[in-house]
């Protein structure tokens, strides 16, 4: 992660450092983010499809109960 440091000079103390993190850093995690939500969006979509067909939920290893659990949970969790 980039970071910026700002140095603030008094004459009377020590020169504290302040440590800040870029913007272009916060941007990236903020993309990086939506990203993931959109994701797992995505995969409790088709999670939710397959969950009629008991053969395939067979081959991924759940129960019906357990694909729509799953699929009905927020992007964010």
């Amino acid at each position: 992660m980039s970071t910026t440091v700002i140095r603030f000079v008094r004459p009377d103390k020590p020169s504290p450092t302040i440590v800040r993190p870029r913007a272009d850093a916060l941007l990236t995690r903020l993309l990086s983010a939506l990203a993931l939500w959109l994701a797992r969006r995505r995969q409790r979509e088709a999670l939710a499809d397959l969950a009629d067909d008991r053969r395939l939920l067979a081959d991924i290893g759940l129960t019906r109960e357990q694909a729509l659990r799953e699929a009905e949970k927020s992007f964010w969790r």
